[in-house]
């Protein structure tokens, strides 16, 4: 006769009589504590399933597939997941939720700590699992694991595996495999409900979990096998059911996401046989440049020539068959492009971005860590790094590496960003504008948008002082890059709304924009303050005859936010720039910068030159800024825009 309800626990003691201690409740808690991260119950139970199909696959030839059934239930707060795998026979059934129990054989699985299984099955106030095919059929349930875990008032009672039954489709399809499905809630869960994640359809989970859990697998470079395949179910708050079939389970490489990314081995290669014709190794083809970001994989060998010098380093490398990726974009805004376009993830939340990633044995684990830079350090947003490990196992739980590894992984992660920002001339610039990083628009498609673009965004300059005699300015809708920004400025200084700015040069190869002066001429009144007639002029004016400054230098960029983070990197040094024009101000001044409003009418008497908008101080250094659609706003509008100036920028101290 079957066994229908047993007790994990007592069942991994020879003792099976004995009452489960104080102690060993004690045990549970402890590993209970190590999991602390918000994708630890996913990655448990996917890591689990991968395993299983891999054993079934290295015992098996011919037509078998690895496949996973992930689904999400949103109504029930609940996530399952069915492999075809090797299931479990009956004593492994029995016994496998006991703290240390584990069937795993270290370098061909994921995880072989044996205490994920613990984790599952008291982590939680439901979990739900069952096996066939292995000599052993049967669902069982096990309640209230996580309820009797916290208590010590000896009130809850014990929890026992008890006979259930299986709603998951796919797993009543299969002929050999097992089932999990684990219910959220409770106090001591994480999380406690997964509307925590913001994510409601399979596309967004799928980003999620290719990213933050086991299901994107790491291979090592040379691996050639298919990946493991998994269909994903979301059922929403409603109930309503949408299924991603025949995905791959691999990791999200930013490359694999954002079009213009190039190989730089392939760019190697290319300078290489440029050599051996005896031409240019610099001559680069124009078709390579300008791209959103550069990305390699480097093999052990790769990683010794990093570092050739560091011993230590290199013995880890050998000891543990290190291997790496890197991915280096020109900006920031890359991944909130990619994160809130194409993920389309709750605003502002970033599960692809730059960083370091630790891996071990095909699978990411832990959170991000930052790269430590201690130049250029702009740049540690700019790249996303992955150090893969074989066969280092992380600390109880998910918790992380031991510190040598982790600051082996550091050193490692320096030393390709280093090897990335000298193939910087590779990138585009950072102006500001939002990256396109999924397509390229026919340019009848681009036409219509520019056409959609006026109708929405209408450049609209209300001033009858300017523009004589139709006041109207030439472009008209709102600048979209930094090359609208160029032509919008010199409209307005041709227009005469800003005077005294020189232009003497402008660059597309420099490391800076152009050059300019200040130039002040008689009739000097035509600098000076007046609200109707010249609104952007100087109230208190500083020269008494003309004058002419030195020349200096000019940034454009399309917002701000581009500039400071061209500062943070080194490429730009904002003690060279004396003045930059954008569109818009952005918000990353407000991390390290004071920012007077010139348009503030309280702060006139702060303007030097005309047309100014806006100083920004670091406390070491100072330049002018004209933020163009603040100007504008400014100009319609004077008496209104002061609300938003002094709501933005001011400082009130009483």
């Amino acid at each position: 006769m079957q066994v229908q309800s047993w007790d994990p626990l007592l069942s991994s003691k020879d003792a099976d009589t004995e009452i489960v201690s104080a102690a060993q409740k004690r045990e549970i808690k402890n590993i209970l504590k190590s999991y602390v991260g918000m994708y630890d119950s996913f990655s448990e139970l996917i890591q689990n399933g991968m395993d299983a199909v891999d054993r079934r696959a290295n015992s098996e030839n011919g037509d078998y597939e690895r496949k996973l059934q992930l689904t999400i239930n949103l109504e029930e707060n609940s996530f399952s997941i069915t492999d075809n795998g090797v299931g479990f026979n009956e004593k492994e059934f029995e016994s496998f939720l006991a703290p240390n129990i584990s069937f795993k054989n270290g370098g061909s699985t994921r995880g072989n700590k044996g205490v994920g299984a613990t984790y599952i099955g008291y982590g939680f106030d439901y979990l739900q699992f069952g096996t066939k095919g292995n000599g052993h059929e049967f669902v069982g349930k096990l309640e209230r694991g996580r309820g009797w875990v916290e208590d010590y008032t000896g009130t809850v009672t014990r929890p026992v595996v008890t006979s259930s039954e299986s709603s998951d489709e796919y797993f009543n399809t299969i002929n050999r495999g097992s089932t999990f499905k684990i219910k959220f809630g409770g106090e001591h869960t994480r999380p406690k409900d997964l509307s925590w994640y913001s994510a409601t359809t399979p596309e967004q989970w799928l980003h999620l979990l290719l990213v933050k859990t086991p299901l994107g697998t790491i291979n090592k470079i040379d691996n050639v096998s298919k990946p493991i395949k998994f269909d994903l179910t979301v059922i929403n708050k409603n109930g309503d059911e949408r299924k991603l079939s025949y995905e791959d389970a691999l990791y999200m490489y930013p490359h694999t996401k954002i079009k213009a990314s190039i190989d730089l081995k392939e760019i190697l290669k290319i300078q290489n046989r440029l050599i051996e014709k005896g031409h240019d190794a610099s001559a680069i083809p124009q078709k390579y440049m300008k791209s959103n970001g550069v990305y390699e994989y480097f093999n052990s060998s790769d990683l010794f020539s990093l570092k050739p010098k560091d011993d230590e380093l290199n013995d880890l490398i050998k000891k543990y068959h290190v291997e790496a990726y890197g991915y280096f974009t020109y900006s920031t805004s890359v991944w909130d492009q990619l994160n809130d376009n194409l993920a389309k993830l709750r605003k502002g939340y970033r599960v692809l971005k730059g960083g370091l990633q630790l891996a071990n044995n095909g699978m990411p684990q832990g959170e991000l860590i930052a790269i430590p830079l201690t130049s250029n350090i702009g740049y540690q947003n700019q790249c996303h790094i992955i150090v893969h490990f074989q066969d280092a196992d992380p600390d109880l739980g998910r918790k992380g590496f031991q510190p040598e590894l982790k600051d082996a992984s550091e050193k490692l992660s320096v030393a390709i960003v280093n090897r990335f920002k000298k193939w910087r001339k590779l990138l585009k610039s950072d102006s500001g504008t939002k990256p396109d990083i999924t397509k390229e628009l026919e340019l009848h498609d681009w036409i219509k948008a520019q056409e959609t673009h006026e109708l929405s965004n209408p450049l609209v300059l209300n001033n009858k002082n300017f523009f004589a005699p139709m006041n109207e300015i030439s472009i008209t809708s709102e600048p979209q890059s930094e090359q609208d920004v160029i032509v919008l400025f010199n409209q307005l200084i041709a227009g005469g709304v800003i005077r005294g700015v020189n232009l003497l040069a402008t660059s597309q190869i420099k490391q800076y924009d152009g050059v300019y002066k200040y130039v002040v001429k008689e009739p000097l009144s035509n600098h000076e303050f007046d609200k109707e007639d010249n609104p952007l002029g100087v109230q208190e004016f500083h020269f008494s005859k003309e004058h002419t400054s030195p020349p200096k230098i000019l940034e454009y960029k399309y917002n701000i936010d581009a500039l400071i983070h061209e500062f943070e990197s080194d490429y730009k040094f904002e003690k060279d720039i004396h003045l930059a024009i954008a569109w818009e101000m952005g918000t990353e001044w407000k991390k390290k910068y004071e920012a007077i409003s010139l348009l503030d009418l309280d702060n006139l008497h702060q303007r030097d030159f005309h047309g100014i908008t806006h100083i920004l101080n670091s406390g070491t250094t100072t330049f002018h800024v004209i933020i163009l659609k603040e100007l504008v706003n400014y100009l319609n509008d004077i008496d209104k825009s002061q609300s938003y100036q002094k709501a933005t920028y001011g400082n009130d101290l009483f």
